[in-house]
């Protein structure tokens, strides 16, 4: 599967992975105030945020199983520092998921540079990851996954958003060519 990625995309792949890891423990205590209260799951909350590496190094690097090697690499991370919490093992699950189904969005060969396809990318990204945990993990009830379905997909649009903001950003600062390559 790595075969595929020179050293540089693996690289970039495995800091953006990082740099998602490091957000967490930034943003779940400033979910966890807003979620916790109402009785809602956190994690689709601020999943966008999280997305929103998952889908640049998707877009940058531009090559088949980018999304299933980042989630795969954020899992096994996760796992070694301990920030599995409730989750465990399971984290392999619900870190692949959505890589995995970034990886088939860009199968039907969208273009990086367009907003529509951060998006669609976290968006989907999100809503994926949510649903595994709410319906294998958690095991919640029909209208508490449709909520929480609802919260992952506007969560996975901000991010999708910021996704885009950034990749923008690094076209004009002349890190990445027009078209997203490094």
């Amino acid at each position: 599967m790595f075969k595929k990625f020179s050293v540089h995309d693996l690289i970039l792949i495995a800091s953006l992975a990082a740099l998602g890891i490091a957000m967490k423990p930034l943003i779940n205590p400033i979910t966890k105030l807003i979620s916790t209260p109402l009785g809602i799951p956190g994690g689709s909350l601020a999943g966008g945020l999280y997305m929103l590496w998952l889908v640049l190094a998707v877009t940058i690097i531009n090559k088949k199983l980018t999304g299933t090697a980042f989630g795969l690499l954020q899992a096994v991370l996760v796992l070694l520092i301990g920030m599995a919490g409730k989750m465990g093992a399971f984290s392999l699950i619900s870190y692949t998921v959505p890589g995995i189904l970034a990886d088939l969005i860009m199968l039907a060969k969208p273009k990086p540079e367009k907003v529509l396809t951060h998006l669609l990318l976290c968006a989907v990204a999100n809503l994926g990851g949510a649903l595994v945990t709410a319906l294998l993990l958690f095991h919640h009830p029909p209208l508490l996954i449709a909520f929480n379905a609802s919260l992952a997909l506007a969560s996975g649009i901000a991010g999708g958003y910021l996704s885009y903001g950034i990749f923008q950003a690094l076209i004009q600062a002349r890190i990445l060519k027009q078209k997203g390559s490094l």
